[in-house]
């Protein structure tokens, strides 16, 4: 039998309905299209350098997860540490010297290419991602750690304006995050380090908890140099992101799930979270209001209530008496999560099939519930096919909203889950670069 031809961008398309087709944009490797201009080595030096520097701009969320060693958490016998912040990088910059391990959750994809096209492209890229300290990386959420070859550790390159670092930690902070945000600026060339940080339901409480439950013995035991990189670093942070993400949100079963007041419906507006770290960040979310609208006074979450953290976050700068330096844009990340068990979304093909099985999976669903969906929803199935014609086109990335849009600060925001309406707050789009 011959060999089947691959698919094209236009019969994959005409595969996939209408209402499954992202918005996200796609490069031509994502397209299945081979572009090459043979010219480019013959435009002016000034000119190439300029493509390249274009192309390289974008923003990404990294996830970055921050252990002590082993010994330290509890296992086996504790291994002599070299004395804390007394030895220098190629900076010649004081480091920690903490044996913590930071490792990159999701790397796959995190790099550019243009890390090693060329010396030239590379060049720029070094220079644009100029921070490069050492790391772990994960490719996915099943794979083993990769770090680099003969086991030597890989090497995380940052830009601090463009780069937002998702922090997660599991051990004490002090012999963790606190050491990794010093390192952070030590490793900085400028020495900014950390200005766009985001944070989850794990995350912050935890940090809160150490150096707010914790502040006069951490006042006490902080080396010199950590405590006063923690001050600058809080103090010159420029976004917060609170990851309110979770794996409740588009299709909704709300009594269910325990979201009695949201019925039975499907949220075709709500993103959805790719593995990958790279995104282009819309200040608006295009997608038509008569479609957007409706969706978003059912913007669900299964974490806690993400205004927790901005007043803990609160109490943590009072404790430390941090003055910011600038007005800090504190926005709430909502998107649905893949569960563990579904293969992560990185290019367009695993967003169709992701996007196929989602919708099969929800129509077999309200078949196996029928009475309650008849009940809850009043009919079978909730939408017709014309109105599935009419639903936003899905989103891969994520939705951002000002803290402030969710409502009051202040009083019994202490719940577990979590359902906003948010009409009259239209939320930015962070759009997944698909490759």
């Amino acid at each position: 039998m011959a060999q089947q031809p691959p698919k094209s961008s236009e019969s994959r398309a005409m595969a996939t309905p209408q209402r499954l087709q992202t918005i996200n944009l796609k490069s031509c490797a994502a397209r299945g299209d081979h572009v090459s201009f043979g010219q480019f080595p013959l435009l002016p030096t000034e000119l190439r350098l300029r493509i390249w520097k274009f192309s390289i701009i974008k923003h990404r969320l990294v996830e970055i997860e921050v252990e002590a060693p082993e010994s330290d958490l509890g296992s086996g016998h504790a291994t002599p540490a070299p004395p804390l912040y007394s030895s220098t990088n190629a900076l010649n910059k004081v480091i920690s010297g903490r044996n913590y391990t930071a490792t990159v959750q999701n790397g796959l994809h995190l790099h550019t290419k243009l890390l090693r096209v060329n010396r030239e492209s590379r060049e720029v890229a070094l220079k644009f991602y100029r921070l490069h300290i050492p790391c772990r990386m994960r490719t996915s959420r099943s794979s083993s750690l990769r770090i680099g070859p003969k086991g030597q550790q890989a090497t995380l390159y940052l830009n601090p304006e463009f780069d937002f670092v998702h922090l997660r930690h599991r051990g004490p902070v002090e012999h963790t995050t606190l050491d990794f945000m010093h390192d952070l600026k030590a490793y900085d060339p400028r020495g900014v380090g950390l200005v766009n940080l985001a944070l989850d339901m794990n995350g912050m409480p935890f940090l809160h908890e150490s150096l707010v439950g914790s502040y006069s013995r951490l006042r006490a035991e902080l080396a010199a140099p950590c405590r006063a990189s923690l001050v600058d670093t809080l103090s010159q942070l420029r976004n917060i992101i609170w990851m309110a993400d979770s794996h409740f949100g588009r299709a909704i079963m709300g009594p269910l799930q325990d979201f009695r007041d949201a019925g039975v419906r499907f949220n075709h507006s709500m993103p959805v979270r790719s593995s990958t770290s790279s995104f282009d960040l819309l200040t608006r979310d295009p997608r038509p209001a008569a479609q957007v609208e409706p969706d978003l006074r059912y913007v669900l979450t299964a974490c806690r209530d993400p205004r927790q953290m901005h007043v803990q976050w609160t109490e943590l700068l009072e404790k430390w008496s941090v003055l910011p330096r600038h007005q800090i844009n504190e926005r709430v990340l909502f998107a649905y999560e893949l569960p563990d068990y579904e293969a992560p979304i990185y290019d367009v093909d695993t967003a169709d099939k992701f996007l196929a099985e989602e919708e099969r999976s929800w129509i077999q669903g309200q078949t196996r519930r029928q009475f309650w969906v008849k009940k809850w929803a009043g009919r079978l199935p909730v939408e017709s096919p014309e109105e599935l014609e009419k639903a936003s086109r899905p989103a891969i990335g994520f939705w951002l909203f000002p803290i402030k849009a969710l409502g009051s600060l202040e009083g019994d925001i202490y719940s577990s889950k979590k359902m906003f309406d948010m009409t009259g707050h239209w939320p930015e789009l962070a759009l997944a670069r698909l490759f």
